[in-house]
């Protein structure tokens, strides 16, 4: 064991324990193993103790504090007690009641029950660690001014001192149990004194400055602590050898009774007649028998008084060898026949022989002969000569308590009670606790019970009395008996039962002419101290009702029996026993008028104590969760005062946990009567009626609480009011949080509880009839918890949304509006929508939506505000259940592909635009049985999707609402049918995050509108990419969107890889270009405004090229031109048109975008830092243009969903200001740079690109219009192709 600067230390009593006290910690180790099982931080400790059970360990520290420590519970149980200065030393009594500290100018004695401070006795100790103090049984040892003190606590008086050396520096001191020897240590040795010569012993040597020393409990072996941590365990067997007790001591050896351990157990234990048998048993049959065997032979049979033959053997030993057991035989043997002088002269003769060891035990043995003889004042005489001689002498102390014991009952047998009064005061007055084997040994000799002499003295002093008629005196005596009687001695049953009975007798009888007189005639109200020892004794065991059954007869006051009942009731902390006793106290005396004054201040105190008690006891049970255990101590506590409001809410707050609403409502009224203007009440009330599920009512209680907290007179109350929320700021939280979920929900949803439409408004008002809404209001009294109000109203508001093919009789808003849905007559259509709205209520969702009955068509607003929101609707929707009118049951791989459901327009944006999707067939069963709650998640579906499209999952899920990926979400929707020309545009208005008005009727116009507002609003030219029949609305665009199939549009040039780039510019390096000409075609380019719409009129960007005569055309339905042009050559012509009446063609390049290598307008824009390696070359390896002005921080890079195809659209970025690519200012891009860009310009412009065919308007030259072709017109600009013609080309053309 190794620890830091060991300052005090102490082992167990029952040698399990070690501790040690540090500068920083107490630390106790197991004494067999040396594990470390307990430590606690405690500053600066100089000393610690062991309890004599070895359960409690006390420390004394600088700190002016003692404390008591639990080991096995590892916490402090008492203290920390305050002294006036540093304690130096803290000690354990041996029995374990008190506890003695010490500081530099006094020795301190403390209750280790209550901590109460029972002596301070002042005497100078040294300052050092646990050592100058020291307990004897009735003594107090301490060092003080080079002396040991030995002081006697129940006095307090100074008994006797000796000079040691040195005990101002450092010092302590150890006694052993048998008191023969005390071990002080100075500085580094430990010297031995004898305690009765103060005679030094021997000593004992060690490598520290000692700090403390300590007995093991068989005194065998010394621990001594030096001050750095050296701990020595010192054997003193040879030193307890070496050590002869004083001659004045009485003593005897072991070795003086030698006989078998059977005869000796049974000896001991009083069967003497076994004794004597196993002795006979013993002797040999061919020699003379053991002296020792005879002479304890001998002894046994005094006990039996058989005299005669006690004699003989008595004889016979001391024969064959003398020994004092052989004369005490004889000497008894003697007085048993009444030769009392000759055993007395047995008894001298034995002084004679062995007085050199034995003296005082012979003496001792001699004066209890001369008492049994009947000599009993020459005997009792003769103890007093003995005890004179050596005062601290317990054992003839006891002796002579029993001398006194046995005459006062001889006098007590005569009925002399006077005389036997006195002898038991006597006794009493001498008798002291010994335990030693010399005692034992002379009870075994002479047959007196030491055991319980004690007890059996003040036990027959109170019954002489009370024969005597004094009971007042008999019952102090009783009293005295249980205040110095050791607790686990008086409690044994035989002792707690005669107490019992006697306070039963004492409490029973008349009060006597001497008692009156003594204390006047009037009874007390008050329990007497004899009252409440009865009820202390009579409860130990019992119960108190038995305890009240068995006072019918005391001559007290019922009343004071039921006082001394709870008080004793309340010392043994059982609360609920005493309420109950106090009720039933109340209930008797629920008829008396006028109560004793002293009464009347106890039951106040008492209702007040027991109350607070009963009401902390229920808080422990309700924070431990034992709300039964909590509810049965409120109640309690209100059955002595009911008027109690703290108790009936802290009530009521249990039953709210233990879901007992009722009662808790029936305490939040009872404390609404006690105290009407209390808020609390009503808060409690609010919480039964929440909890009961009455939520208008709850609110209406808590809307009172607000009301009088905030009316309330008491400034904290008032105070209190911002804790709490209004049940209208509640409310409004939620209906805001209704409107934001509703917002961009439908219109018009079905009910699926009801099977009503509802508009908006009752959408809203629907969530205010929900229980949970009121619940909400009910509950959120403090803070009002946001995010628990959108995810209920949010959960509440999830709707499902239909995807179907029409059919006819479809049940419109105008028919289902004003009837329940599931109460439409039975019909195909009907049953669908039934259907419908039944799964998707069994799906848990209260809303649905379908586009036959959710949209009022008949308003004009309404339907434009659908088809606008449509796609957002099925975006936002929780689910969207798809029914496949022709898929019959068992469905089968590759039926949806074949469904119609997958070629109708409006079924496009509903299955893109929802993010979960499940399919079913016509009889309602799931799409192949899919099991899973998402079928676009399905591997089955998505490879269905692939095939029913063209378009990759990779492209489908890719897509977004919004203007990119035109030409790609163009060709989806070319795919699909609709049964209304207009459709075809009205459906993509979701997809493409558009806004027409509808004007069903226009025909081909729709999609006109649509594709207008499309080019404008993202510079895409690849929507002009097609051939076919012109639409109405404007020349340029279709009339049908099925023109979109193709992907990618062949009209414009593909992108020139790297390698190719390089190969031709290369070649047109090494060429006579003319480089001035070119860089102005390619800066009149890039000046050209965006194309865009301007009502039917389009301006585009373009380059021109006039034809020339055309030739005679060949073909009857399909004509075939041909015409000579400058920068194109020959080209040819295909179209139904005839081209004969037009005055002038021209063939248009509107590609620039191509040209110059910009991004279109609407694109995904990605950002590439300045500088870094992409920032120069586009996804196809061409050089990108370098920025133009400076002020443009960063490059950006179109990567949009057809690149990903590999395919390249024209247009221009949004992003960038038109002259961002230019080559302006020159004075920032090189002249390698601008030869480059020239060069690039040039490959591009000299690829085969696909032309589309103008001519002016009859009306106005300067206006053109598009003439449709049914194939598309390649043509490539020729190497020879003059300059200066494409320069005065390049212009905006007006197209109608």
């Amino acid at each position: 064991m190794q620890v830091g600067f060991v300052r005090c230390l102490a082992v167990s009593k029952d040698g399990r324990w070690i501790a040690a006290g540090t500068y920083k910690e107490v630390v106790v180790w197991d004494a067999e193993t040396y594990e470390h099982v307990f430590a606690n931080v405690e500053a600066y400790l100089n000393g610690v103790d062991f309890s004599p059970d070895s359960t409690r360990l006390v420390t004394g520290s600088l700190n002016n504090t003692v404390s008591v420590w639990n080991i096995a519970a590892r916490q402090r149980v008492l203290g920390p007690l305050q002294h006036p200065d540093i304690v130096i030393a803290a000690k354990y009594a041996p029995d374990g009641t008190q506890i003695a500290t010490a500081t530099p100018d006094c020795v301190r004695v403390y209750d280790t029950n209550d901590g109460g401070l029972l002596l301070n006795i002042p005497v100078k100790v040294p300052p050092w660690y646990n050592t100058g103090l020291l307990w004897s049984t009735h003594c107090l040892f301490v060092v003080s001014d080079s002396t040991i003190k030995q002081i006697d606590v129940s006095a307090p008086s100074e008994i006797s001192e000796w000079q040691v050396p040195d005990s101002n520096d450092s010092s302590c001191i150890a006694l052993p149990q048998h008191g023969g020897y005390i071990a002080y240590a100075t500085k580094r040795t430990v010297t031995l004194w004898d305690m009765s010569t103060r005679s030094q012993l021997g000593f004992i040597e060690h490598p520290q400055d000692i700090r403390s020393t300590v007995l093991s409990p068989d005194n065998l072996f010394l621990v001594i602590a030096g001050e750095s941590g050296k701990i020595t365990i010192n054997c003193l067997a040879h030193i307890n050898d070496s050590i002869p007790l004083s001659r004045l001591h009485p003593t005897f050896q072991e070795s003086d009774i030698q006989i078998d351990d059977a005869a000796f157990d049974a000896w001991k234990c009083g069967q003497l007649e076994n004794a004597e048998a196993l002795l006979t048993a013993t002797f040999p049959a061919s020699q003379d028998p053991n002296h020792h065997i005879l002479a304890s032979r001998a002894l046994v049979r005094t006990r039996l008084q058989h005299w005669d033959a006690a004699l003989g053997d008595a004889e016979r030993s001391i024969k064959i060898k003398p020994s004092v057991t052989g004369y005490i035989a004889k000497s008894i043997a003697l007085v048993g026949k009444g030769e009392k002088y000759d055993g007395y002269r047995a008894c001298d003769i034995a002084f004679e022989r062995f007085h050199s060891t034995h003296v005082s035990f012979i003496l001792l043995i001699k004066a209890i002969v001369v008492f049994m003889a009947g000599d009993h004042v020459d005997a009792i005489s003769r103890v007093d000569d003995l005890i004179a001689t050596v005062p601290f002498n317990s054992i003839c102390y006891v002796v002579q308590a029993h001398m006194y014991f046995l005459r006062g009952k001889w006098h007590l047998k005569r009925r002399d009670y006077e005389r036997a009064i006195h002898d038991f005061e006597r006794a009493r007055a001498r008798i002291r606790r010994h335990t030693s084997r010399t005692l034992f040994m002379v009870s075994l000799i002479s047959g007196w019970n030491f055991d319980d002499l004690g007890i059996m003295i003040q036990k027959y002093l109170c019954e002489t009395l009370y024969a005597a008629g004094r009971t007042k005196e008999a019952s102090e005596s009783l009293l005295k008996m249980a205040n110095t009687l050791d607790e686990e001695v008086y409690v044994s049953a035989h002792i707690t039962m005669w107490v019992s009975d006697f306070v039963q007798r004492c409490l029973s009888a008349p009060v006597s002419s001497r008692d009156a007189a003594s204390k006047g005639h009037d009874v007390p109200s008050s329990p007497t101290p004899l009252l409440r020892e009865w009820a202390k004794r009579k409860l130990t065991s019992g119960s108190w009702k038995d305890a009240l059954s068995a006072a019918d007869n005391f001559m007290v006051p019922k009343s004071a029996i039921y006082w001394a009942i709870c008080e004793w009731l309340e010392t043994r902390h059982k609360i609920k026993d005493g309420t109950e006793c106090f009720n039933q106290m109340m209930r008797e005396l629920g008829g008396e008028k006028n109560p004793h004054a002293e009464l009347e201040e106890w039951i106040r105190d008492f209702k007040q104590r027991f109350s607070k008690k009963l009401e902390f006891r229920g808080d422990l049970a309700v924070a431990d969760r034992k709300y039964e255990e909590a509810v049965s101590e409120y109640s309690a506590a209100l059955s002595l005062d009911s008027a109690l409001p703290q108790v009936f809410i802290k009530r009521s707050e249990t039953y709210i946990a233990s879901d007992l609403w009722r009662d808790a409502l029936n305490d939040a009224n009872e404390v609404i009567k006690l105290d009407p203007s209390s808020p609390w009440g009503y808060e409690r009330k609010h919480a039964a009626l929440h909890k009961a599920g009455d939520y208008d009512n709850a609110i209406e209680a808590f809307e009172t609480m607000l009301s009088k907290i905030t009316h309330s007179p008491d400034a904290e109350i008032r105070e209190r009011r911002s804790d709490y929320v209004k049940p209208s700021e509640t409310k409004a939280a939620i209906r805001k949080a209704v409107q934001d979920a509703i917002r961009d929900s439908p219109r018009v949803l079905i009910n699926t509880i009801s099977g009503h439409l509802l508009d908006k408004s009752k959408q809203a008002s629907s969530f205010e009839s929900l229980p949970v809404f009121k619940e909400m209001v009910s509950s959120m009294i403090t803070s009002i918890d946001h995010s628990r109000i959108e995810q209920e109203v949010t959960q509440y508001y999830r709707y499902a949304t239909f995807s179907h093919r029409w059919e006819d009789n479809e049940p419109l808003f105008e028919k289902v509006v004003h009837i329940v849905v599931y109460d439409l007559e039975e019909s195909p259509t009907h049953d669908k929508l039934q259907t419908f709205c039944k799964i998707v209520r069994a799906a848990g969702f209260n809303w649905a939506w379908s586009d036959t009955c959710c949209i009022n068509k008949a308003d004009h607003f309404v339907l434009q505000e659908a088809l606008v929101a449509m796609f957002k609707w099925y975006e936002g929707s929780a689910v969207t259940i798809v029914h496949l009118r022709d898929v019959r049951s068992p469905s089968r791989r590759g039926d949806l592909v074949k469904s119609i459901w997958n070629t109708r327009a409006w079924t496009f944006q509903e299955y893109h635009a929802s993010k979960v999707v499940r399919f079913y067939n016509e009889d309602w069963t799931p799409y192949l049985n899919l099991d899973i709650p998402n079928h676009k998640e399905s591997p089955e579906i998505i490879s269905e999707m692939e095939e029913a499209t063209g378009v990759s999952a990779q492209t489908l899920m890719a897509l977004r609402p919004g203007s990119d990926d035109i030409r790609d979400k163009l060709c989806l929707a070319s795919r699909r049918e609709t049964t209304l020309v207009e459709d075809a545009a009205y459906s993509l208005l979701g997809v493409f995050s558009a806004s027409l008005s509808i004007v069903y009727g226009e025909g081909d116009k729709a999609l006109g509108r649509l594709l207008a507002q499309l080019l404008t609003s993202s510079g895409d030219t690849s929507i002009l990419a097609w051939t076919g029949k012109s639409g109405l609305y404007n020349t340029c665009l279709p009339a049908n969107i099925t023109v979109f199939s193709q992907l990618p549009p062949a009209h414009i040039p593909p992108a020139i890889n790297s390698a190719e780039m390089d190969l031709i510019t290369a070649r047109l390096h090494a060429s006579s270009l003319n480089f001035s000409l070119v860089l102005k075609l390619y800066e009149q380019l890039c000046g050209l405004p965006v194309p865009l719409f301007a009502g039917k009129r389009m301006k585009l960007p373009c380059i021109t090229f006039k034809l020339g005569p055309l030739s005679i055309p060949r073909g009857k339905s399909e004509r075939v031109y041909r015409a000579q042009t400058a920068a194109l050559g020959i080209v040819e012509i295909r179209t139904k048109e005839d081209l004969s009446r037009l005055e002038s063609l021209y063939l248009v390049h509107p590609w620039i975008d191509f040209l110059l290598h910009r991004h279109p307008v609407g694109s995904v824009i990605e950002t590439v830092p300045e500088g870094s390696p992409d920032d120069q070359c586009s996804s196809t390896g061409e050089m990108l243009p370098s920025p133009g002005p400076s002020n443009i921080p960063t490059i950006r890079r179109t990567r949009t969903l057809a690149s990903r195809l590999g395919l390249q659209f024209g247009g221009r970025s949004g992003s960038l200001p038109r002259d961002a690519t230019s080559l302006l200012p020159p004075s920032s891009i090189s002249q390698n740079d601008k030869r480059m860009r020239a060069l690039q310009f040039v490959a591009r412009l000299r690829q085969p690109f696909g032309a589309l065919l103008f001519t002016p308007t009859r009306q106005n030259v300067a206006e053109y219009r598009r003439v449709a072709s049914e194939s598309q017109i390649t043509v490539q600009v020729h190497e020879d192709a003059p300059w200066n013609v494409l320069i005065d080309n390049a212009r905006m053309l007006d197209v109608l």
